[in-house]
């Protein structure tokens, strides 16, 4: 009895045996496949689910979920510890640490343990241990890197608003310049699109191009573009209305005025001639009052003399 149900039991594995003499896995006996059940009631030592990821990257504010999936974990604990600084953040379900934002968790149906981190901060980046108080210790590491959160990245369903393109010349609709010195006009065109157009500057209607005393310069970035009208030495004929026409963009408009260069009064005395000058004023006070003395002083002699005559009589 014994052989004969030996020999069923080859024939019907045999029947089910692929080519390379393997069970396929669609014909696995559910009590052979890996399974925590399974694994229990075979007695096996835990391990760690590998399939979780190790490296997690988290916005700064945002919560971070740290996960560690032990099997056959039985009546073992699991704690979470941060290796840089040493320090214990949870044995199973009891959090140590006084920072309100970490707590630890247990997510029943997918076995899984969960540290998680509200509000995390640029502190908060670093290792972190999923530790089995086995002998020895098992140890899975998760590494949580916080990082700056780039709003460049996210896109609102609702229209953008597109910026209208604008012509300025900066400085206003009147310049006034001086005769001889130098005029810069600088004109900004601005576009929510790459501007690929030429930017044009007219004086009184004629366009404007370089030559001796006038340079033009310009400047373009993809949503930007700048032009700059320099005359070196401004002259009555530079005066008028000066248009920047950007083509389909449109076109802004100053006017110059030319101002007359106030040339100061020379005086008479030079640099040179100031110190002489100085000398012979003192020279001629000294002698003015010198003479005012002698006068005075031979106006009392003459009193003098008169007042003994008078008496003598």
């Amino acid at each position: 009895m014994y052989l004969r149900m030996t020999w069923v039991f080859i024939l019907s594995m045999s029947s089910i045996l692929d080519t390379t003499g393997c069970l396929p896995d669609k014909h696995f006996l559910f009590w052979l496949k890996p399974n925590p059940i399974n694994i229990l009631t075979l007695n096996a030592p835990p391990y760690f689910d590998s399939d979780l990821p190790q490296k997690m990257v988290t916005n700064l504010g945002d919560t971070a979920f740290l996960k560690c999936k032990v099997i056959n974990l039985r009546n073992r604990m699991v704690s979470w510890l941060k290796t840089d600084p040493l320090q214990i953040i949870s044995s199973g379900l009891y959090t140590f640490i006084k920072d309100p934002r970490y707590s630890s968790e247990y997510m029943e149906e997918e076995n899984t343990w969960v540290l998680r981190i509200t509000k995390v901060e640029y502190e908060d980046s670093g290792m972190f241990d999923c530790q089995v108080n086995t002998d020895p210790l098992m140890t899975y590491t998760v590494s949580l890197k916080v990082v700056k959160k780039d709003y460049r990245q996210f896109f609102n369903d609702a229209p953008q608003y597109a910026a209208e393109p604008s012509v300025k010349i900066l400085g206003g609709y009147e310049h006034l310049v001086k005769a001889g010195s130098v005029l810069n006009l600088t004109c900004v065109v601005t576009t929510p699109t790459s501007y690929n157009q030429m930017t044009r500057w007219l004086h009184n209607d004629r366009i404007v191009t370089p030559k001796t005393g006038v340079s033009l310069l310009s400047e373009n970035t993809p949503h930007t573009s700048v032009s700059c009208l320099i005359i070196h030495r401004v002259q009555h004929r530079d005066a008028g209305s000066y248009v920047c026409a950007a083509g389909d963009m449109g076109h802004d408009m100053a006017v110059v005025g030319i101002i007359e260069e106030v040339t100061p009064v020379k005086s008479f005395l030079t640099h040179n001639m100031l110190i002489p000058f100085i000398i012979l004023l003192s020279i001629t006070s000294f002698i003015i009052v010198l003479g005012i003395i002698r006068t005075v002083a031979r106006n009392s002699e003459e009193v003098d003399s008169c007042s003994r005559r008078k008496t003598d009589v």
